[in-house]
Formats: C-alpha cells, sequence, structure tokens
C-alpha cells in the first residue's frame, strides 16, 4: 500500500513540475505580460480621483506619460497618519510598479483607505482609458 501512495506522489509531483514549465513556456510564446510591466496604454495626462476612506475621502492623482502611468499621488492626509498616512505612501509606489491595482495588496491595517485608493485609481485609469 504504501509503495502506491509513494508512486502517486512521485507521479503528482512530476506533472506539477510539467504542467509549470508548460505554463511558462504558454506565457513566453504568447507574449503574456504580467501586471508589473505598466503595459496598458492610456491617454496622456493627469486624472484625479476620491473614494471615502475611513475617516475621510482619500484623493489619487495619476499622472500618465507616454501612455504608461508614470506618476501616483495619493492624499491621505484626513487618515489616522500611523495607519493611512503609511498605507498612503506604500500603495503609491506599488501602483506606480504596478501601473495600475492588479497584484497590489492592501496594506494590513488599513484596508479600509487602501479600498479608497484602489476605487480612486481605478476611476483615475478608466478616465484615460476613454
Amino acid at each position: 500500500m504504501k509503495k502506491h501512495m509513494t508512486r502517486n506522489i512521485i507521479l503528482m509531483l512530476v506533472l506539477d513540475v510539467i504542467l509549470g514549465i508548460v505554463l511558462a513556456l504558454y506565457i513566453a510564446n504568447t507574449g503574456t505580460v504580467p501586471a508589473a510591466d505598466n503595459a496598458d496604454t492610456y491617454t496622456d495626462g493627469t486624472y484625479t480621483s476620491s473614494a471615502q476612506g475611513c475617516l475621510s475621502e482619500v484623493g489619487v492623482t495619476v499622472t500618465i506619460t507616454g501612455g504608461k502611468v508614470t506618476n501616483v499621488v495619493i492624499d491621505a492626509s484626513g487618515e489616522t497618519p500611523e495607519l493611512g498616512g503609511k498605507a498612503a505612501e506604500t500603495l503609491s509606489a506599488s501602483l506606480l510598479a504596478a501601473g495600475s491595482t492588479v497584484g497590489v495588496d492592501a496594506v494590513s491595517g488599513s484596508t479600509m483607505t487602501s479600498d479608497a485608493v484602489f476605487a480612486a485609481m481605478n476611476d483615475c485609469l478608466a478616465q484615460a482609458a476613454q
């Protein structure tokens, strides 16, 4: 009985590795670009939006240059400095690197501020996509 279980486990591990290789080759050959590559093309300009955070409206200003996100400024001055303020700093860098909210996680302890930032960022990008 143990031999069969061991064989099955080994077979599953081998299949997982093979599937991982196939997926990597597929992604490489189809030109699929990860979200962190900031590959979306938008209309150049500066776009502003806001959404309700924990204590206040949280503002986001996104600058698009050359069709890509080149600056993200978050105004969370009405939020708690230790939580919402720190989240704004972290999210600004993460959103700039990603070029969108895709793949960017909320900051622990600042979920409402993070959600407001994501909503405002998405609205800015929707404006830029029109």
